[in-house]
Parts: C-alpha cells; sequence; structure tokens
C-alpha cells in the first residue's frame, strides 16, 4: 500500500515591494487589497509511508500522518463539516506570518493525502489535525 502526504509550501506578501530611493526617500509596502505576490515559488514535497515509519508507528497510518502534518502547522481543512468520508481532492492548509516582516513575508502551506488512503481514513486525520 503506498500512503502519501503531498506538502506544498508558497512564501507570498501581501504588500507591495518596499525600498529607498536614492535620495533616502521610502517606497512601497502597501496594503495589496487581498492580492498577493510571489516571493519564493512553490515547492512540494512528499512524505511516503514506508517499513520504518511502520516500524516507528507501529503499524498506525493515521498516528503517523497526523504527526507528519502537525509539523507543518497545517490545521484548516478545505470543507467543513468533516464527515465520515473525505474526498482525495481535499486538503488542509495553514499560514506562517514572519515574526518581522508581518503580511509581507507569509509562507501559506497545504498538505493532501494521496495514494491508497480510504476517505474513512481521510476523515480520522483531517479530525485529528484540525481537532474537530
Amino acid at each position: 500500500m503506498s500512503y502519501t502526504i503531498e506538502i506544498t509550501r508558497h512564501v507570498v506578501s501581501y504588500r507591495t515591494r518596499a525600498g529607498v530611493t536614492p535620495a533616502g526617500g521610502r517606497y512601497g509596502g502597501v496594503w495589496m487589497d487581498g492580492d498577493s505576490r510571489t516571493i519564493e515559488r512553490p515547492f512540494t514535497t512528499c512524505e511516503t509511508y514506508d517499513e520504518s515509519d511502520a516500524e516507528w508507528w507501529e503499524g498506525d497510518v493515521i498516528a503517523w500522518a497526523v504527526d507528519k502534518i502537525d509539523r507543518t502547522g497545517v490545521t484548516e481543512p478545505s470543507a467543513y463539516p468533516i464527515g465520515e468520508a473525505v474526498p482525495e481532492h481535499a486538503w488542509l492548509s495553514g499560514r506562517y506570518e514572519h515574526p518581522y516582516e508581518g503580511d509581507s513575508s507569509v509562507t501559506e502551506t497545504s498538505a493532501r493525502l494521496t495514494g491508497d488512503w480510504s476517505p474513512q481514513q481521510r476523515a480520522e486525520v483531517f479530525r485529528a489535525v484540525s481537532r474537530v
């Protein structure tokens, strides 16, 4: 069986570029009214459940997924309420604002469960991660 977690990160800014003019004046840094600009292109990593994981988590693929996803900071499911079954196209998301730059540097992260997950297993993971 192939259990995979796809984790995608994208760093954006919700403010226009800021800078200093040759005369020393400041410009930019204005709120973009909900729009964003890319600071770092999106990249996706995949975590795949293997024999080592099965040994470490005593064969509990749900506990493995919850532990891996908890480390990413994603807690918001793409659909409410979380029922008894969650389809493969659903995801969890979260965001982290840089402590000094605020909404000028935001890491947006999403996680999807792909592969052999049953809709019921996805629902268990979603409930555990989102604490619903």
